[in-house]
């Protein structure tokens, strides 16, 4: 089978690089001041939410399939201590996408970073952070979050929405918190999230459970389906499909899809200190 490399095809895939990294697409550009932290902000009071799925220290490695081409990484990564902000203990979580060296020299470079500071109580964000590179286009996004009352004061501008909103990286965690036990096929799980002066409506369907196999072995998984944007990249808006560990720890362990241009697929590669044991692998 031939590939063709060509100018819409970097377009396509530096997308979906984030996409299957956090089971969500956008891209958009702003230039406004940075919003200050305000060091005497007294403690949020928020909400305490129970969170069995994940903890400290935490790495999730993936890589990116363009047919029979390593077309990226992505990581995901728990620090090991918690950061203090405006007196509330966080998880800072870093999440980067990169294109790989194949990618690198045939099309363009993505080297992409994002960041949150989530709460550890009410497993929402109180600062988030965004910097790309891609090709010759880069962009910055910095957001403080009040979750008391819904705001968001963002360089890309503040928005208003309701009380305790995501972001891009937090989403995915909050998402690993959803209780499916006696979820039944076509349920759906919403929430919002804020992305680059805008918030967002998100939804992932429930489709079912199954076993298969995977780069870091054979797992009985939870089958779910994110709404994606339909037409720009995805051919509808089922376009996505996404296996999680069917235990306490929630992780994505596969996500396929076909796009305007083909099909990608994205595999867990390794997973390092995961909160509980991986009871959904089995073993051979």
């Amino acid at each position: 089978m031939a590939f063709e490399f060509n100018s819409n095809f970097i377009n396509n895939m530096k997308k979906y690089l984030l996409a299957l990294a956090l089971c969500i697409v956008s891209t958009y550009a702003f230039n406004k001041q940075q919003p200050v932290e305000d060091k005497n902000n007294k403690p949020q009071e928020l909400r305490k939410v129970e969170n069995k799925s994940f903890t400290y220290g935490e790495k999730l490695e993936y890589r990116l399939h363009y047919g029979p081409i390593n077309a990226g990484y992505a990581t995901l990564e728990i620090g090991k201590d918690a950061v203090i902000i405006d007196g509330r203990r966080t998880m800072n979580i870093k999440v980067s996408a990169r294109s790989s060296k194949t990618v690198d020299f045939l099309v363009n470079k993505v080297r992409d970073d994002y960041q949150t500071f989530l709460d550890e109580d009410a497993i929402v964000p109180l600062k988030y952070t965004k910097t790309i590179e891609e090709g010759k286009y880069k962009d910055t996004d910095f957001a403080l979050f009040k979750q008391e009352d819904g705001k968001v004061t963002a360089k890309k501008g503040s928005v208003d929405g309701e009380p305790y909103i995501q972001d891009l990286v937090s989403v995915y965690y909050w998402a690993r918190l959803w209780d499916v036990a006696n979820a039944k096929v076509g349920d759906m799980y919403p929430t919002v999230f804020y992305l680059d002066g805008k918030i967002y409506n998100y939804q992932m369907k429930f489709l079912g459970r199954e076993t298969i196999n995977t780069d870091v072995g054979k797992f009985r998984c939870i089958k779910a389906r994110p709404t994606v944007v339909k037409g720009t990249l995805f051919k509808s808006e089922d376009a996505l499909t996404i296996w999680v560990s069917d235990d306490d720890n929630h992780v994505v362990l596969k996500v396929e899809s076909e796009i305007m241009i083909g099909a990608v697929a994205m595999s867990l590669t390794s997973y390092q200190n995961l909160r509980n044991p991986t009871t959904a692998k089995i073993s051979d």
